[in-house]
């Protein structure tokens, strides 16, 4: 299976293909670069692999929570690719994704805080599976940083640059195996996502790629525009 992922929930913008199990990856910390970076990046990928849209079966994105813009341009590039060659897409968390770049680093249970700006972060709690897959033990939700709580657990780690820019989430340092502030989503680990989403899913169709932004005045101010 030939897919294609896109991850712009963030300050760092990636992009990865998978070709029949091999993975290329282009990967940047780039605040408000995303709209530069992504197009490029695509046909850089699609061209050292030799393949055309036509050969791709779909097209992964990472649907948020996350920066409004970042979202928006990533999830319009999304729409357009997979328009203009009928590809289908497959969406994924990008606290899922942020808790699945983890597990390269040996984490197996993360507790996310990405921050969500507003004295607020997007945050959610996830475990490894048998398939090294992370998967959600709580609901995704946007909250002031004050009002996380550590898992019950003494092996979960903190991940993400909430813990960085808040202190009340650098106080639960005491109750983590650790904090990795430098872990962000990448578009190699939504491809890991939408993999194990294909086991029980089918892609969607384009104009189902939309945005996750849980806040829901964010949501009502783009549904008024």
């Amino acid at each position: 299976m030939n897919l294609l992922a896109i991850e712009t929930a963030t300050e760092t913008c990636s992009v990865a293909l998978s070709v029949d199990g091999e993975v290329l990856e282009r990967y940047q910390h780039a605040p408000r670069q995303h709209a530069e970076l992504l197009l490029p990046w695509i046909e850089q990928l699609l061209s050292e692999a030799g393949l055309g849209f036509a050969a791709l079966d779909a097209i992964a994105f990472s649907r948020g929570p996350g920066s409004f813009t970042s979202l928006r341009i990533g999830i319009g590039v999304v729409q357009g690719l997979a328009w203009a060659s009928d590809r289908p897409v497959i969406p994924v968390s990008s606290l899922a994704a942020t808790a699945q770049t983890a597990v390269r680093e040996g984490v197996d249970t993360a507790l996310v805080a990405l921050d969500a700006r507003m004295n607020e972060v997007f945050t959610g709690v996830f475990e490894v599976n048998h398939n090294g897959i992370m998967t959600p033990v709580s609901a995704e939700q946007v909250c002031p940083p004050e009002h996380v709580r550590a898992p019950d657990t003494a092996k979960a780690c903190g991940i993400g640059n909430g813990f960085d820019r808040y202190d009340a989430l650098s106080e639960l340092s005491t109750q983590l195996s650790g904090i990795r502030t430098d872990i962000w989503p990448k578009a190699s680990s939504v491809l890991a996502l939408a993999q194990e989403w294909l086991k029980s899913n089918e892609p969607l169709s384009a104009e189902l790629a939309q945005p996750v932004y849980l806040r829901d005045d964010v949501a009502k101010k783009e549904r008024d525009q």
